[in-house]
């Protein structure tokens, strides 16, 4: 798995005044706030009997152990040993570069000398007041992440997995008008299917009349953010729901899956909000239990690989970007 990238570590309104435990990139990392407000990230592990500091506490601008009472400070620095005066050089722990935006929250596993905060991906959706950017959901999520990376990356899915919420007429399929981009380290799939009718949860957002345009486009960078548009449209009006979605190792078999949404449409309204809220858990609910059930069959068939179809041409471009991304990190 790449290290060298940003990573969304946990959404903004997940951590309060105790600290939160992660592992990312299989790495035990702690998570809290400061007394202003600010954000560090540390290695969750005490030196000295290897207990979790992410069940310890916030003391104003330190965190402190709960076993035996050791404080650190934001560098991963102990600056306190309650039982004795000198500090031994082993007392430090690794400290991570972390940034708070988009009202998330981003680690960088890597080398720290590498992380530069304007290589966040860009999503002026998330700070525009003409935007509703409420909803930012969280799925603990038992496979690998590379098959959610896979998922989301071949929206052909939608048709079948989501038939009964944000799905379209899978005949559309045998016509696909699949456009796939590949640049360096970038892909993108579009799909736009023609006077077509609204998906049942679509009409719940703003009912339109129909035939209308259906605009289906997912952007991917490395090493695994996927922003995905619906788009509405017809002669009156452009509805549109973006859902940037955020996929963060913690095992080779297990990953963190964060989707923050927005919307150009009703952003006042806190209802319309809730039934999004809701609808869109089902949607996610029903891609993590396709890809834990697709780990678990990868115990029975000895690593043989995925038979590649039409649709996997994104698929397909952005593992050969990954591999060569792995190769050049491990050099």
């Amino acid at each position: 798995m790449l290290k060298n990238y940003w990573y969304v570590a946990c959404a903004s309104r997940e951590l309060g005044a105790e600290p939160l435990g992660r592992v990312i990139c299989g790495e035990p990392v702690v998570v809290f706030r400061q007394d202003d407000g600010t954000v560090a990230i540390l290695r969750n592990v005490c030196p000295h009997r290897q207990a979790p500091l992410s069940m310890g506490s916030v003391d104003g601008k330190v965190l402190r152990c709960r076993y035996h009472g050791m404080e650190f400070n934001t560098e991963g620095r102990c600056v306190h040993i309650p039982s004795q005066d000198v500090i031994p050089p082993r007392a430090h722990i690794k400290s991570y570069p972390c940034v708070e935006r988009y009202g998330l929250i981003w680690i960088w596993p890597g080398d720290p000398a590498l992380a530069d905060s304007a290589s966040l991906p860009g999503l002026p959706w998330r700070e525009d007041e003409a935007w509703n950017s409420d909803i930012v959901q969280y799925f603990h999520v038992k496979s690998a992440h590379v098959l959610m990376n896979d998922n989301l990356l071949d929206l052909s899915h939608v048709a079948f997995l989501h038939a009964d919420s944000i799905g379209f007429d899978s005949r559309r399929l045998e016509g696909d008008p699949l456009e796939v981009a590949v640049e360096d380290a970038y892909v993108s799939t579009r799909r736009v299917f023609k006077n077509t009718m609204q998906a049942p949860a679509h009409k719940a957002w703003r009912e339109l009349k129909e035939p209308i345009d259906r605009t289906q486009l997912a952007e991917w960078r490395p090493p695994c953010f996927i922003n995905v548009l619906a788009r509405n449209e017809n002669e009156e009006a452009q509805v549109d729901l973006r859902a940037d979605h955020f996929i963060t190792p913690e095992t080779d078999g297990s990953h963190h899956y964060f989707i923050a949404m927005a919307r150009n449409f009703r952003i006042d309204d806190e209802a319309l909000t809730h039934k999004l809220d809701d609808g869109a858990r089902k949607v996610h609910g029903e891609d993590v239990e396709i890809a834990e059930a697709q780990q678990a069959m990868k115990t029975f068939t000895g690593g043989a690989p995925d038979m590649a179809l039409k649709a996997d041409k994104a698929v397909t471009a952005a593992h050969k970007i990954l591999a060569r991304l792995e190769a050049a990190e491990t050099r």
